[in-house]
């Protein structure tokens, strides 16, 4: 993979060995493994050396189990970490119970970078979350069985694929929202329960097709690159660090778009670091740290691509400028134990 390295001006490295923040510390936490592992090698120590803050890096677990941390630490007056890297479900559930801080934009000039919509603000005129990335799940294929991409997500129901496709076993997978694209003109048909129950039936229709109702990812990867799958749904960026391996497996954005996810960086109420988390923020949202990251994490960035010098082949490596498919969480979140049971029950029978 393509690794850019910044050019720290000795201006910069003065800054950061007078300033009165060098003695300070952030606590931040990412999703683990190769991302926090990326970010504590190739990002931290960059802001480290501007600012004289230092980062202590930690990996947070899956989604449900970090809410359930942070709401904990809340009831104790404690924050986990100062910064949290977390997605719409836990930014949406964790703001409609008061566990974010309140920042203030202007401590934050770069924030202006980031495209509309991803600076979250609450009634007060202040910020609760800062978008931090986004990342595709797309039409995967293994090209030992299917040389040629397919151009549009109605080809995951043909029976092309030999049974052997790989789908994810929970509703938010984006599955719903590229069958209801798809054939149902779009996502609108999901705000009833009537529209739901359609869009599930037709996702039922590729279960004779489907030998792998997955949780784990990695079984999926593995199965993929080593043929037991021909195709399925799974995420672009990791996809691509296959490909760059050469092993057998493409990643194709069809004609409706592939399923983009979004994640924000938040500030837990209790940090006692508000002001350091602040320029944290400011330094993540600048275009040259969104190009970086997505030359060393595959990340797609949440600032205008004209804005960064991502050249065409760096860019089409992350994403796709076909609009893309978004997950309706608040749809998730609203229908909760309901959705999850139709869906589990459409896979069981």
């Amino acid at each position: 993979m393509t690794r850019a390295h910044y050019l720290i001006t000795t201006t910069a490295m003065t800054f950061g060995l007078t300033s009165a923040a060098f003695a300070q510390e952030l606590t931040v936490s990412a999703w683990g493994g190769f991302f926090e592992e990326t970010l504590a090698a190739e990002i931290y120590p960059l802001f480290t050396a501007e600012t004289g803050i230092e980062v202590k890096s930690i990996a947070q677990p899956e989604d449900s189990a970090w809410m359930t941390q942070l709401m904990a630490a809340a009831r104790a007056k404690q924050a986990p970490a100062d910064l949290s890297l977390v997605v719409d479900e836990v930014l949406i559930r964790g703001n409609e119970v008061g566990l974010w801080a309140e920042l203030d934009p202007a401590n934050m000039p770069g924030t202006a970078n980031l495209t509309d919509g991803y600076v979250q603000m609450n009634d007060s005129g202040k910020a609760f979350a800062v978008g931090a990335l986004a990342f595709y799940t797309t039409f995967v294929t293994n090209t030992d069985y299917a040389a040629e991409a397919p151009a549009s997500w109605a080809e995951l129901w043909e029976p092309k694929w030999d049974g052997k496709l790989g789908i994810v076993t929970t509703p938010n997978s984006g599955l719903l929202e590229v069958t209801a694209t798809t054939f149902f003109d779009g996502v609108e048909v999901l705000e009833t329960r009537d529209g739901i129950e359609q869009v599930i039936a037709k996702i039922a229709e590729l279960k004779p097709q489907v030998s792998l109702w997955y949780r784990d990812e990695g079984q999926f990867q593995q199965s993929l690159e080593s043929g037991e799958l021909n195709a399925g749904l799974y995420y672009h960026d990791v996809t691509m660090l296959s490909i760059w391996d050469g092993l057998p497996v493409a990643s194709t954005f069809p004609k409706e778009g592939g399923i983009v996810s979004d994640a924000y960086w938040v500030v837990p109420r209790d940090s006692e670091n508000i002001a350091a988390a602040e320029q944290f923020l400011d330094f993540m949202s600048r275009p040259e740290t969104q190009a970086l990251m997505a030359r060393t994490m595959g990340i797609f960035p949440v600032v205008p691509r004209e804005s960064t010098d991502l050249t065409d082949e760096e860019f089409a490596a992350v994403g796709s400028e076909i609009t893309p498919i978004r997950v309706q969480t608040h749809i998730h979140l609203r229908e909760g134990d309901w959705l999850e049971t139709k869906y589990q029950e459409m896979i069981a029978q």
